[in-house]
């Protein structure tokens, strides 16, 4: 969800990178992958963020759809639709990178509201008006109440909106109410799981007849109780850059660091991951 605010080119393009990183990320397989894109109605960046979103999206290369059923799903939630984008030259074996947009708000046969693509789509539709109170007011009872799944969700809200007395409380309201086991600003939910030491679950509002993302929690090393979500924070436009950003010009290196660093931690490697980080 993009909270209105006074956004730069420059934020733009980090979040629109941000929210293709979500996308791209192995092929678009992950529980946390982003799938619904949600924004103000009369959103006045609305054309500049998805065609910023669109021109990074063209850059990947798109991946190898492993996933048993992606292609049928694919299908099924793309016909019909008349503006639908798709990015890259996707072959036998992959899935092109694929806008859905225009979804109607008010209509509850929508199947992408109950259905997660699982596969190269992102889906977008606009509600409310351009005013922050007022989205919010909207964006949250519509996450909750129509669009299906408990995991996870994220919010893009520019510090100075942050910074106003009369909509930082709404912001607050809307961490609070969204019922998803983790809720982010401005960051990916997945780092919460990334993380291993935050809990990682849905939200606990589900029941065995209306599972949603499950009940229970994984990871919680410090094993916290009766856990309601977890909330993840970040700045707008983070440095240095982080490594989910399809235009990240170290991670090859920089994954490889990570890694070894998690098979044998020591502090001596340490700043050879942060100087690889740097660079990116």
């Amino acid at each position: 969800m993009i909270v209105p605010g006074p956004y730069s080119d420059e934020e733009i393009e980090s979040m629109a990178e941000n929210v293709a990183g979500m996308v791209t990320n192995n092929a678009s397989f992950n529980c946390n992958a982003a799938k619904l894109l949600v924004l103000p109605k009369g959103f006045r960046q609305r054309e500049k963020f998805v065609s910023t979103l669109s021109a990074i999206l063209q850059r990947v290369t798109p991946r190898k759809a492993y996933y048993p059923g992606a292609f049928d799903r694919y299908k099924s939630l793309t016909t019909g639709h008349t503006d639908v984008k798709t990015f890259g030259q996707a072959g036998e074996e992959a899935l092109p990178w694929t806008l859905v947009l225009g979804l109607d708000p008010a209509n509850p046969k929508e199947t992408k509201f109950y259905t997660e693509p699982f596969c190269a789509i992102l889906s977008e539709v606009s509600i409310a008006s351009d005013d922050p109170l007022e989205f919010l007011s909207a964006a949250v009872p519509f996450a909750n109440d129509q669009v299906w799944g408990t995991l996870n969700s994220m919010l893009f809200v520019h510090p100075k909106t942050q910074a106003d007395s009369a909509v930082a409380p709404a912001i607050d309201a809307a961490v609070r109410d969204l019922r998803h086991g983790t809720v982010a600003i401005n960051a990916w939910p997945a780092l919460a799981y990334a993380f291993c030491s935050t809990p990682w679950g849905g939200h606990p509002s589900a029941t065995l007849k209306d599972i949603q993302s499950g009940l229970g929690w994984v990871h919680d090393t410090v094993m916290l109780e009766d856990i309601e979500k977890c909330v993840v924070r970040a700045p707008l436009k983070q440095f240095p850059k982080p490594v989910w950003y399809p235009s990240h010009k170290t991670l090859h290196k920089l994954a490889r660091k990570l890694v070894d660093f998690e098979a044998s931690p020591g502090w001596l490697k340490v700043p050879p991951i942060a100087i690889t980080a740097l660079k990116g």
